[in-house]
């Protein structure tokens, strides 16, 4: 059975070659390879004889080029950039930085978050927003392919991650989070909910 709604992660931007683990900033755009990565991921879906009606994507620069050129390959009409398929806001202070240029206050805040999920650092999102938005993202990729039928969605790691962690039935921010940033998914490829057999 072929699912009503497919989550593709965006190619390899420039970020993600050259500071590979850090928070890619908005504006990082596919690498040559990324530009590949999208071009061979519409491929294995047309093999697959995966049709979507509409592809949608986050408005980040990275995800939307991936939407473009994978709707041009499919012939699926592509839809505005929806801000609620983002990635992750990261605070201001740790965009682009790896793991190992992170700032005292990014690390301190870090070991509080699970325990205060509202909490966050300016620019960033808290681990509750950032769970909500997860829990509307499937809403409305549902809601879409209600409307449309088969639906690609265009998003990040993180993103796809905390959907399937809620697909999973977790609720608690922490365990969203948690989940998503375990979630692993290489750029150019599909994740899709489990279908439910019925008898």
């Amino acid at each position: 059975m072929t699912p009503a709604v497919l989550w593709l992660r965006h190619g390899t931007c420039d970020d993600g070659l050259c500071r590979p683990g850090a928070h890619a900033r908005p504006h990082s755009g596919l690498t040559i390879g990324g530009t590949v990565e999208a071009e061979l991921a519409a491929d294995q879906l047309r093999v697959r004889a995966w049709r979507p009606s509409l592809t949608v994507s986050s408005p980040l620069r990275r995800a939307r080029q991936t939407a473009v050129l994978v709707a041009a390959r499919l012939h699926s009409r592509l839809a505005e950039p929806i801000a609620t398929f983002i990635e992750w806001r990261a605070p201001r202070c740790v965009l682009g930085l790896t793991a190992s240029q992170y700032p005292p206050e990014y690390l301190a805040w870090r070991g509080q978050r699970a325990a205060n999920p509202d909490s966050a650092l300016p620019g960033g999102e808290s681990l509750h927003a950032f769970a909500e938005r997860a829990r509307e993202a499937a809403a409305i990729a549902d809601h879409l392919a209600t409307e449309h039928g088969t639906v690609l969605i265009v998003s990040h790691r993180l993103l796809i991650g905390a959907v399937a962690a809620h697909h999973h039935g977790h609720r608690r921010p922490a365990d969203v989070f948690r989940r998503a940033t375990d979630f692993q998914l290489a750029p150019g490829r599909p994740w899709t909910a489990p279908i439910e057999e019925t008898t």
